[in-house]
């Protein structure tokens, strides 16, 4: 039940977002300027430099979804029947509860790196994560 709700929960926070848009969105950049990705980008997470003067620039991305904590009005029918004296009863009364759904939290991640070739232009990407989506 809990990966039903996580993936509904992703599902709607998405959209239409896909792996593929996102794969698609990052072919974009390949034979751009190292210095056109890092303008878009902002700063790498994380440079690794190679022996052949190639690097990979990293990009992390991390966020928490948190989801329950909802709190509803629940009805709950007593049914009550008995006699006094002589004379038999029967009743419904209907009163109103709170529940409160528990609250869970999901972590979300994609880690996006490119390789940058000894002319400063992007050659490739990488990424993992269960975030690495796009609308």
């Amino acid at each position: 039940m809990r990966k039903v709700l996580f993936l509904l929960v992703c599902l709607g926070l998405s959209g239409c977002a896909t792996i593929a848009k996102y794969e698609a969105k990052l072919n974009t950049w390949v034979g751009v300027s190292e210095d056109s990705l890092i303008a878009a980008w902002g700063v790498p997470d994380k440079e690794y430099r190679f022996g052949d003067d190639k690097k990979a620039v990293m990009f992390a991305r991390k966020n928490i979804v948190q989801t329950g904590g909802n709190t509803y009005m629940v009805p709950q029918t007593t049914y009550q029947s008995g006699t006094i004296g002589n004379k038999a009863y029967s009743g419904t009364s209907t009163q109103y509860v709170t529940e409160t759904t528990p609250v869970q939290r999901y972590k979300l991640s994609c880690n996006t790196s490119f390789i940058i070739n000894s002319s400063g232009i992007v050659e490739s990407w990488h990424h993992e994560g269960n975030d690495c989506v796009s609308p």
